[in-house]
């Protein structure tokens, strides 16, 4: 019987591991931070974020399509959770244990990315939906996506394009 030859981790594995480990906790904090920032002024700008899973019912009642905060939701649970398998994925290829390659490894590095992406388009449709007012300096209201659509946009595909580029076979 051939022994098989242990596999050593080079330069490229490892700073393709971190970084799809990177991209989990930037998809992780960017769920947990604010992912909605809404803004009015009167007189003084005054502004504030809203987490995901906050209430967004009173501004849902003012705003314009039939889009609700249940689709932001699951497409952001989706990418967290392909962003954590697609980490996984490369964590453990990277150390031998797993043999991912050719068209899988394509498909799964491009789904990662494709549903991050899809959240951030996701967040900024819902966002476009609320009733912007700009009445120059003194009155004007603003809701767009904040920092945690953002950074867990980023997360996503830091986290699939490790995925693709780190080698799994």
């Amino acid at each position: 019987m051939a022994k098989k030859k242990a596999k050593k981790l080079g330069l490229f594995g490892l700073i393709f591991m971190l970084a799809s480990i990177v991209g989990l906790v930037l998809a992780v904090v960017g769920l947990c931070i604010d992912f909605f920032e809404s803004s009015i002024t009167i007189g003084e700008t005054s502004s504030g974020g809203k987490g995901l899973f906050e209430d967004y019912s009173i501004i849902e009642a003012t705003m314009d399509g039939d889009m609700t905060i249940v689709l932001v939701q699951v497409f952001a649970i989706v990418s967290l959770v392909l962003t954590a398998l697609g980490c996984l994925i490369t964590v453990c290829g990277s150390l031998g244990i797993v043999r991912v390659g050719g068209l899988a490894k394509i498909l799964g590095a491009a789904l990662v990315v494709v549903l991050a992406v899809l959240v951030i388009v996701f967040a900024a449709t819902y966002a476009g939906q609320a009733p912007a007012v700009d009445a120059g300096d003194f009155f004007g209201t603003k809701f767009a996506p904040a920092a945690g659509a953002y950074l867990m946009m980023v997360g996503g595909i830091v986290t699939g394009a490790s995925m693709l580029l780190a080698k799994l076979k």
